[in-house]
C-alpha cells in the first residue's frame, strides 16, 4: 500500500508541475521548504546535537546521497522539455540505473532474470518517452541534417 501511496503522490505531483507551468527550481522550492520547515524540529528533538558531532566526512556522503532538491529541480526541468509522461516514464529506470551502479560499486553480479528486466524495463522507457520517435525523425534526414 505504500509503494501504491507513494506512486499517487509522486504522479500528482508531476501532473501538478505541468499544469501549473512550474520552473524546476521553483517546484523543488515549492517541495523542499515545506518538508524542512517539518522535518527539522522533528529531527532536532530526536538527536539533538548528535549530528553537529559527526565526522565531516559523513556529513558530506549524508548530503550528496540527499540531493533530492536537486533531483526535484532537474525534474520539473525534464516535465516543462519533455512532458508530463515522458519525464514520468524515466523515473522507472531507477532501479536500473541503481542495479547496473552496483555492478562496479559493490561488486553485485545481477541475475539473468534480472538482465531480463533491465532490458523490459528499459525498452518500454524507450518507447514511453518518445524515442521511436526520435528515431524516425533522424532517419527521415540526411547525413547533412536536412530532410530527405
Amino acid at each position: 500500500m505504500c509503494f501504491l501511496a507513494a506512486a499517487f503522490l509522486f504522479a500528482s505531483y508531476t501532473i501538478t508541475v505541468r499544469r501549473a507551468a512550474l520552473d524546476g527550481l521553483h517546484a523543488a522550492a515549492i517541495a523542499a521548504v515545506p518538508s524542512l520547515v517539518i522535518y527539522l524540529p522533528l529531527y532536532a528533538s530526536t538527536f539533538g546535537d548528535r549530528p553537529l558531532r559527526l565526522r565531516i566526512s559523513d556529513i558530506v556522503i549524508q548530503a550528496l546521497y540527499h540531493m533530492a532538491a536537486l533531483s526535484i529541480a532537474l525534474y520539473g526541468r525534464a516535465i516543462r522539455l519533455i512532458g508530463a509522461s515522458a519525464a514520468g516514464a524515466f523515473v522507472a529506470l531507477g532501479p536500473v540505473i541503481a542495479t547496473l551502479i552496483s555492478i562496479p560499486v559493490l561488486g553485485e553480479k545481477p541475475s539473468p532474470l534480472e538482465w531480463v528486466a533491465i532490458v523490459v524495463i528499459s525498452t518500454g522507457v524507450f518507447f514511453t518517452s518518445g524515442g521511436l520517435q526520435v528515431l524516425r525523425r533522424r532517419c527521415q534526414r540526411g547525413p547533412s541534417g536536412r530532410k530527405l
